[in-house]
């Protein structure tokens, strides 16, 4: 036996059969009989042939049958972030069905992260909150590749869904004020987030920032004009809970904090816990996003909910119909207030 790799003639030759009879014991079982399709493995294995190549065979039939997100953020940061796997849950829910896979494309940590776009063998994409200049989407563009958007850029003539963060933390401010609230705070990340202590950073999700002008302009509406905005490092419970604890150490601390995220607001229960402080008695809490572990804290977390699985059932199906030569519509997604236990009247 050479050293070259087998091939599909390399195969047919030895098993005495057609090319077409190759291919079609791997690809089309159906077309032979049972004997004919079990020798002509046999004779595979034996040469060391593993089948055809699946980039070939995509690259013939035009489909890759797999759909890339684009995250802004690292590998590892998407399973640690609960609100990007819901929302990635989302997209899994609508693509496995489909017999679809899923590509992550992220762009932290790349020499060249435009490249993880360029060169990703898919069908189409979903882009996840990146910036509007990313040159990431300008390649894509140039791909000629159907994509939609979520949160962030809006691209003339392809589907977009996302929620108005201003007017959705205005919300979050409304309700505290509505308690009684005059002194407030705000838990935000910085421009700038790190993705692990030490580690790579990134821009911030533009919809994080948004959040913030949000909750203060609807403050200041109510004639509330000082809202102390601390910066966690990152978005996540532990430096929610890092960023809050010395805000809730001031003599004159604040009666209630929103948090630009639940993962943050999380962390400032726990802050608030550490701290001796009841929730609500003591200190309310509103966090953003509205995922599943915000129901089982304690107390039970208020949050403006925008059900990022069902964005991400959503942007998939929308995709998929793109690929078909669909042409479907999505629009803003509109949040719900979701009121629980950890927000009340201040004490007198």
């Amino acid at each position: 036996m050479g050293t070259d790799r087998p091939t599909l003639d390399t195969v047919a030759k030895a098993a005495g059969v057609s090319r077409m009879t190759v291919s079609n014991a791997y690809n089309r079982p159906d077309q032979l009989s049972a004997a004919t399709r079990e020798r002509v493995l046999a004779v595979a294995a034996e040469l060391g042939y593993g089948g055809p190549d699946p980039a070939g065979r995509s690259l013939r039939r035009g489909r890759t049958g797999t759909v890339g997100v684009v995250i802004t953020e690292s590998l590892s940061y998407a399973f640690t972030d609960p609100g990007l796997v819901a929302f990635l849950r989302g997209v899994a829910d609508e693509l496995s069905p489909a017999g679809r896979a899923m590509l992550l494309a992220p762009m932290s940590g790349a020499d060249d992260p435009a490249s993880v776009v360029r060169d990703a063998i898919v069908d189409a994409f979903i882009i996840c909150s990146l910036q509007d200049d990313d040159e990431a989407v300008a390649v894509i563009k140039g791909r000629g590749l159907p994509f939609v958007t979520v949160g962030n850029p809006k691209v003339k003539g392809h589907p977009w869904t996302g929620v108005d963060n201003v007017a959705a933390s205005a919300m979050a401010a409304d309700h505290l004020l509505g308690l009684g609230h005059k002194r407030l705070a705000v838990v935000a990340v910085p421009p700038v987030m790190a993705l692990e202590p030490q580690g790579p950073v990134v821009v911030s999700r533009r919809g994080f920032t948004q959040r913030v002008t949000g909750f203060v302009e609807a403050a200041r509406r109510a004639g509330v004009d000082e809202v102390a905005v601390v910066e966690a490092w990152t978005n996540s419970t532990e430096a929610g809970a890092e960023a809050a604890a010395p805000l809730l150490a001031q003599r004159r601390r604040p009666t209630a904090v929103f948090a630009v995220s639940d993962a943050l607001a999380l962390g400032v229960l726990g802050a608030a816990a550490d701290a001796g402080l009841h929730v609500p008695g003591d200190l309310s809490v509103v966090g953003f996003d509205g995922i599943d572990e915000g129901a089982y804290s304690r107390p039970p977390l208020t949050t403006v909910s925008q059900d990022l699985r069902d964005q991400g059932r959503r942007a998939a199906a929308a995709v998929l119909s793109l690929v078909e030569g669909g042409s479907p519509r999505l629009g803003k997604v509109h949040p719900e207030l979701v009121v629980r236990a950890s927000t009340g009247a201040p004490h007198r």
